[in-house]
């Protein structure tokens, strides 16, 4: 997979902290400046994961992931202000956040990727998806 990253540096803005706030979530980002936008690639989405998991927001990501897929890849916002924290907060845009697009490769599907990244819980525990479809099935 392949994590597409941009986001717009506002003349309010300090450049080393708008790149703070994505290095914050994507430590391996490589990112360009042109312009007062930051784009770049990262391949690295353990940080992501892991604050799906420590924030418990796990359910709301895969719902916002499902939602935006096009094609074989998602693509959603995250709250710049907050990643500088440390902390994610999906957004509609409407601040100027970040732009994220994951994008699977030629042998990857995206809805597995999705599972990988956000998967479904029941009461706040992560559930075997393929399980509970069988279960089911055989009910």
């Amino acid at each position: 997979m392949i994590i597409k990253i941009k986001t717009k540096v506002k003349p309010t803005e300090d450049e080393n902290k708008v790149l703070k706030a994505v290095t914050n979530i994507f430590a391996d980002a490589e990112m360009e400046i042109s312009e007062n936008i930051y784009t770049g690639v990262s391949k690295d989405i353990s940080r992501f994961k892991e604050l799906l998991r420590s924030q418990a927001i796990l359910d709301a990501a895969r719902n916002v992931l499902e939602r935006n897929i096009v094609g074989n890849a998602t693509k959603f916002h995250i709250n710049k202000q907050a990643a500088y924290s440390g902390i994610l907060n999906f957004d509609k845009d409407v601040h100027g956040g970040i732009k994220l697009e994951f994008v699977s490769e030629e042998d990857e599907d995206i809805m597995k990727l999705i599972k990988d990244i956000a998967p479904r819980t029941r009461d706040g525990i992560i559930i075997n998806e393929d399980e509970e479809a069988i279960e089911k099935k055989n009910e």
